[in-house]
């Protein structure tokens, strides 16, 4: 069987993190939101400007380090990361919240520390954008 509407493009993660990342307000909040994929099973990751660097910092260590195994409670995206991230069929898998309907982001091993990378290079440029956000007036 074929499904006439599946697209054969397959994007990398680092492509879609480039077209998917925004930084906007939440109820007066800085919030940083990008995907690593696309498609079902997985979904796009927001989190507050605030603890995006510590989120970043947590992928790069898994990165450098490798991935272990941790159980799921958490407060913080960062904590979450770490209690969450694993790897399964060459796909490294990770959330930021928890709860019913939160999608986890889902990169390739082959492509995680590339992505990892991608992300760390927007650090400055997310709290840049927060920041501008934070001092112009408020559209909602």
């Amino acid at each position: 069987m074929s499904n006439i509407f599946n697209d054969e493009t397959s994007k990398s993660a680092v492509q879609i993190i480039r077209e998917t990342m925004t930084v906007s307000l939440d109820d007066g909040v800085p919030v940083v939101y990008f995907a690593t994929n696309r498609g079902k099973g997985s979904g796009g990751q927001s989190m507050a400007v605030a603890d995006f660097r510590d989120y970043v910092c947590t992928l790069e260590y898994f990165a450098d380090n490798g991935i272990q195994q941790a159980s799921p409670e958490a407060t913080s995206p960062a904590d979450m990361v770490r209690q969450t991230i694993s790897v399964n069929d060459g796909v490294v898998s990770f959330r930021i919240k928890s709860g019913k309907g939160v999608k986890p982001a889902k990169v390739s091993m082959e492509e995680f520390s590339e992505a990892v990378e991608l992300l760390s290079s927007t650090v400055e440029a997310v709290q840049q954008a927060a920041g501008k956000l934070a001092a112009s007036p408020s559209d909602e």
